[in-house]
């Protein structure tokens, strides 16, 4: 969507089209005249800037802005945009000639989708404010996992496909904990999150690793954990906050191409001078991922409003937020109670606050799954690490997370090992709290509670065989979590820890430093269950699991749709559903404006790396950088933005401690403003009026005048209230050669008025 004053902009601006007979080109002086003068040194950020250019102009831009006195060098020839051979042939401006789409900034063929420079363009309307990172990511057309190939193999199972491989690196001595081996990756320190931001060893205080950004609607609630939980859907919960037991409507049915579907709809009123509406939705397919965002009623397109209170109607909403969805096909669900009840079930599928945790007890020369099973009784040294990683509970009427363990006739043992961390409930199934069969070497009574564990610890005693996943039998042991102690039982007790996860499992924190050891204490603890937490999430992904978590959504949304899908179809309900016109007023604070992470197709790289299409979501919080695999790329909190620069036709981002990330989006794809959305962080940019202050409009404070910077240089953020005029000047207004392009808001946040 472009604003009027774009092509203003365009109109006004001066023609740089090379005249139409051949002949050379006098240079152009005198008060303002632009003209091809030499490049600007390059910028400090990635690597150097060309000339910036104005979307209605291809004249370039030299280190004073294009002003007078700039001295340019005659052309021979001025080429014709027909010619393919000429200089011209494959400039921006030949391709401006070639597509008018480029000419009016709208686009062009390099920016074609698929193309070597194309642009994501997500599936969804641009005015859709996105609750989490995984809406973010949501298309209907993108296949829902595939099961392992070949079939029946996956987990520990997967790894007796191949050979065996050398030990893994590092580990080619006695003193190795884990092997190589086939569809397995092995971590033992200083592996790094795949993203722009530059690897930090160990990760500052407060970094939070991009797999664990999920919700960009509200700030995270309550203390933060020692360790980030990471590859959690933590926005499930959307249905439960916003729409269950409250007056909204569902909407089911079989679309020919996403298969069975479910959309909940719900219109609120937000508080403020003015009215304001807001209507939220969820869209759900048999992938894991589902659309969870809002839009505000007034940035709609005109035509969708229609006079009167009663709001938009549904079809006319669905086809303006999700225009390859095929509305015609879904129906009013009926008032059964089942319907809400399974959609949050359904949401909630994979949200889970308990967690079981297998450990084995490999003793010295040991290194078969038969041997470590068979180990009747745990030595000191292993209930030295029991003592440590959790608190010893009788099963025996025992009141909270079981792990399907008998807690009535202790047919599972007698005690067992249980644990919390924040907010999660962990029941570890110890392999010598479990009953021992001396008649049995399988240990079928122990296997059958480990065995079936996502995660398993195996605790080594000095002198333990390294462990290779080709040891284990199963198909659901995915992540396993070697631990191997040192001097045991002293006042120098330490700890090793290694991990070997299956290869459709992404990376999960937190990270391993090379060489780590971990002293006897409650920091290891902390590692442990937030390394075991976060594997389960990340296994739960993809492969076996994933694939059998999109087959039980799919059957659930089909059931739904053929037993509750009674009410009248979306076409033929009334223009504006009374209950979608409700009066249930919104939480929060007047004004403002859609809440969640407005979005735009985006190419970004890391100072020194490629470009990468990416999605960029700016939310009132945070501002990410995301892809659908592997997901969120960057990620930083609004507050942490020192300043930017225009340069490379886009824009360096400058955080953090100094680091950078660049950033450019399509020609003629301005974020616009919406309603006014969240903080604004991203604006077409404009000059402030006279007399007003950039941001909120109230008058100036008193700071010295602003120092002229080049258009390259970085401008850094206002300072805040109370600060000395030394410690930063306001942030100078545009200036006049400054593109229309992206460019950041001079504050992240609104300013009030003084009194």
């Amino acid at each position: 969507m472009q604003s009027d004053d774009l092509f203003l902009r365009k109109m006004r601006g001066p023609s740089s089209r090379p005249p139409p007979s051949p002949g050379p080109l006098s240079s152009a002086g005198g008060g303002g005249a632009r003209g091809g003068g030499p490049s600007p040194p390059p910028s400090p950020g990635l690597g150097g800037a060309p000339p910036m250019q104005r979307s209605s102009s291809e004249a370039t831009l030299g280190p004073g802005g294009g002003g007078a006195g700039a001295s340019n060098p005659p052309r021979a020839r001025a080429h014709s945009h027909e010619e393919p051979g000429g200089p011209g042939g494959g400039s921006p401006l030949a391709r401006r000639f070639r597509d008018p789409l480029v000419l009016l900034g709208l686009g062009g063929e390099g920016e074609a989708e698929g193309g070597p420079d194309s642009f994501p363009r997500p599936p969804w309307a641009p005015f859709v404010a996105h609750y989490d990172v995984q809406s973010l990511l949501f298309d209907p057309t993108e296949a829902p996992p595939a099961p392992p190939d070949p079939p029946g193999t996956s987990g520990a199972s997967a790894a007796h496909l191949g050979p065996e491989e050398p030990p893994s690196p590092g580990g080619g001595d006695e003193d190795a904990l884990v092997l190589s081996c086939p569809r397995f990756c092995c971590e033992t320190g200083g592996e790094q999150e795949e993203g722009l931001a530059p690897p930090r060893d160990p990760p500052g205080p407060g970094h939070l690793p991009n797999a664990a950004v999920a919700v960009l609607e509200e700030p995270p609630a309550g203390s933060r954990p020692p360790h980030a939980i990471e590859h959690s859907d933590a926005g499930a919960d959307y249905y439960r906050k916003y729409f269950y037991g409250k007056e909204h409507q569902n909407f089911l049915g079989e679309d020919e191409r996403l298969g069975p579907v479910a959309v909940s709809l719900r219109r609120e009123e937000k508080e403020g001078p003015a009215p304001q509406y807001l209507h939220r939705i969820i869209l759900r397919t048999s992938q894991l991922r589902a659309l969870r965002g809002s839009v505000l009623e007034e940035a709609l397109p005109p035509g969708a409003r229609p006079p009167g209170s009663r709001g938009v109607p549904p079809r006319k909403l669905l086809e303006l937020l999700v225009p390859g969805l095929g509305a015609q096909a879904l129906r009013l669900a009926g008032p059964s109670p089942a319907v809400p009840d399974t959609l949050l079930k359904l949401d909630e599928q994979g949200l889970s606050f308990q967690r079981k945790v297998g450990v084995l007890y490999c003793r010295g020369g040991q290194a078969s799954e038969e041997e470590m099973y068979n180990n009747e009784a745990a030595g000191p040294a292993f209930a030295e690490f029991l003592a440590l990683l959790g608190t010893r509970v009788r099963l025996r009427g025992f009141q909270h997370y079981r792990a399907q363990l008998d807690t009535k006739t202790d047919s599972t043992g007698t005690h067992s090992l249980y644990t919390t961390y924040h907010g999660y409930e962990v029941m570890f199934h110890v392999s010598t709290m479990l009953p021992f069969t001396p008649s049995n070497p399988q240990q079928l009574l122990r296997k059958r509670h480990i065995g079936n564990d996502i995660v398993t610890i195996i605790f080594q005693e000095p002198g333990a065989r390294p462990f290779s996943p080709r040891a284990i039998r199963s198909h659901f042991q995915h992540v396993f979590i070697v631990v191997r102690v040192h001097e045991p039982c002293t006042p120098h007790t330490s700890y090793s820890v290694a991990v070997t996860r299956s290869e459709d499992t992404p990376l999960f924190g937190p990270p391993l430093a090379p060489g780590q050891r971990f002293p006897r204490g409650a920091g290891l603890r902390d590692f442990l269950l937030a390394k075991a937490i976060n594997g389960e999430n990340a296994a739960g992904r993809g492969g076996r699991l994933g694939a059998m978590a999109a087959r039980t959504r799919h059957q659930y949304l089909q059931e739904l749709a053929r037993a509750h899908a009674t009410g009248p179809p979306l076409a033929a309900l009334p223009r504006g559903l009374p209950a979608l016109g409700g009066r249930r007023r919104a939480g929060g604070g007047g004004g403002g404006g859609a809440a969640g992470a407005l979005v735009w197709g985006a190419r970004a790289r890391a100072p020194g790396g490629p470009e990468v299409p990416c999605l960029l979501g700016v939310a009132a919080e945070r501002l990410v950088l995301a892809a659908p695999h592997p997901g969120v790329l960057f990620s930083a909190a609004c507050r942490d933005v020192l300043g930017w620069a225009f340069a490379d036709g886009g824009l360096e981002l400058f955080y953090g401690a100094g680091d950078c990330v660049g950033l450019r989006l399509p020609h003629g794809a301005a974020p616009q403003p919406l309603a006014d959305p969240t903080p604004d962080l991203l604006l077409p940019h404009r000059s402030p009026p006279p007399h007003s202050d950039t941001v909120s409009g109230c008058p100036p404070p008193s700071v010295p005048p602003p120092i002229p910077t080049s258009p390259l240089t970085p401008r850094l953020l206002p300072p805040p209230q109370g600060a000395s005029p030394d410690a930063g000047g306001s942030v100078p207004p545009p200036e006049a050669g400054a593109p229309p392009g992206p460019s950041l808001r001079h504050s992240l946040g609104k300013r009030e008025c003084p009194p």
